[in-house]
């Protein structure tokens, strides 16, 4: 027999120590940092304790595996209360804006279960999916003035996700970051997440939240910080919002763990094909170099790598066809690069090759929020700006309608930046009729394989995409 009891916020596994081996072992993957020659790093990584414990959104996981297995188990009402704490007649709450047949099934979906993941493409709608899912929540717990957390990664988001919800017709908001003071009045919190993990900030508030939100809630991996910080929510109803989670089954697990199941989920291409989003191509530029990086000779593994990189960073020609392409473009332009030094050589190659009177910007990590801001209103009023942003910048949440091109000028391999990066360019404006994502790829060692890895994604998205070579 098993048992699934709750023991104070975790849930726990009792039954003997093989079929608990078991099951921990099913969830489990093998730690990609194991060295046999190296103490203290083990072999594999673990989402049950040696004890039996889990995170409670896992419940449903265990229960299919037992189920598959034929094995008898029991779970306590304690865990049931917890795992499934939703309602099966939500109330479903109108706002200022109309939501989406979809929109609307996702929130009665994350009512009825009580906590949980939706998975909405970027461009979607999920800040409107928040602020529905926080009122309808509200009314039907009947307590309208139930504290709200809503997490997201930067204090653009802040600013962005906070002015939204007070145009949907949501009251008493309040913005927490690095610029803003926490009013402890309001009753909806939109916090950055650096602002929460800082050791200076007082987050005793957190435990009389009644409703939390995670924006971009694939960045909740094993191992980070925000983990420490949930365990100061105690409340079940929990819900994390993402356009694609991660590759990892530990990761994946782990955000399950920590918020619950999936509840719905959109795919890209769905909501293209009923228009919702904007049409896109995908054009693979595969450019030939008659050189390569010198070859390295240090034991450092990632030695090599960053020895290619500096060579594509540095490579007058693959820089000039970036910015030629960036110039004869017609509307607006996001480069996209993950190197400050990368995004400085395409600045300077970009304006003396471009019109004077054309706007041209470098987003990165100094740029003002402020500025990034009007930036981002200036784009959407004209169509002829050219941006480079870092990836991590611009690559998430950032809300720009009138963008037609995007340019990965350093793609690599990372499914969530890539998909998220194509977010970019994906929001309804009346001028675009089809986005343009262009591809800069390299015939280089890991060029190669980095190209591979994308095309398996676009594949696997059933996204379709053409290949030019560059000679």
């Amino acid at each position: 027999m098993v048992e699934l009891t709750l023991v104070k916020q975790n849930g726990q596994i009792l039954t003997d120590s093989n079929t608990l081996n078991i099951i921990r072992e099913y969830f489990s993957i093998a730690n990609p940092a194991y060295r046999k020659n190296v103490p203290y790093i083990p072999s594999r990584l673990y989402c049950i304790t040696p004890g039996g414990k889990f995170d409670i959104g896992l419940t449903g996981e265990i229960i299919k595996l037992l189920e598959e297995n034929n094995y008898i188990f029991n779970i306590s009402d304690e865990i049931r209360k917890q795992f499934s704490c939703g309602f099966e007649n939500p109330t479903i709450t109108s706002l200022a804006f109309e939501f989406r047949d979809y929109q609307e099934k996702s929130i009665i979906a994350a009512i009825k279960q009580g906590r949980g993941i939706t998975v909405i493409p970027t461009a979607g709608g999920k800040t409107l999916i928040c602020a529905g899912l926080i009122e309808s929540t509200r009314a039907t717990l009947n307590d309208p003035d139930a504290l709200v957390l809503v997490t997201v990664p930067s204090i653009q988001l802040v600013e962005q996700t906070a002015d939204d919800f007070i145009s949907y017709g949501l009251k008493e908001v309040t913005k927490w970051s690095g610029k803003n003071k926490l009013d402890s009045s309001a009753r909806i919190i939109v916090a950055g997440t650096q602002m929460l993990m800082s050791d200076k900030t007082d987050v005793s508030i957190l435990s009389d939240v009644k409703l939390l939100l995670m924006d971009e809630c694939h960045s909740l991996r094993r191992g980070n910080e925000i983990n420490k910080l949930l365990k100061l929510v105690t409340t079940p109803h929990r819900f994390g919002f993402t356009g694609t989670m991660p590759t990892s089954k530990i990761d994946q697990w782990n955000i399950i763990g920590k918020l619950g199941p999936i509840t719905f989920e959109q795919k890209t291409l769905t909501l293209r094909n009923q228009e919702y989003i904007s049409n896109f191509k995908i054009i693979i530029l595969n450019v030939q170099h008659n050189t390569r990086p010198k070859a390295v000779t240090s034991i450092n593994p990632s030695a090599a790598y960053e020895s290619e990189l500096e060579f594509l960073i540095e490579n007058t020609r693959r820089n000039e066809i970036i910015c030629n392409l960036s110039d004869k473009l017609t509307n607006n332009t996001l480069i996209m690069v993950d190197r400050i030094s990368h995004g400085e050589i395409l600045e300077e190659t970009i304006r003396k090759i471009c019109d004077s009177t054309r706007p041209i910007y470098f987003i990165r990590g100094s740029t003002e929020i402020e500025d990034r801001e009007n930036i981002r209103s200036f784009m959407n009023d004209r169509s002829d700006v050219i941006i480079i942003a870092i990836s991590k910048i611009f690559s998430t949440g950032i809300n720009i309608p009138n963008l037609h091109n995007i340019i990965f000028a350093s793609a690599g391999k990372a499914k969530i930046k890539i998909m998220q990066s194509i977010g970019r360019a994906l929001r309804l404006h009346p001028t675009k009729s089809m986005a343009n994502i262009f591809d800069v790829a390299d015939n280089t060692k890991y060029g190669r394989l980095h190209l591979i890895e994308r095309k398996k994604l676009y594949n696997l998205e059933k996204y379709e995409y053409t290949e030019k070579k560059i000679s």
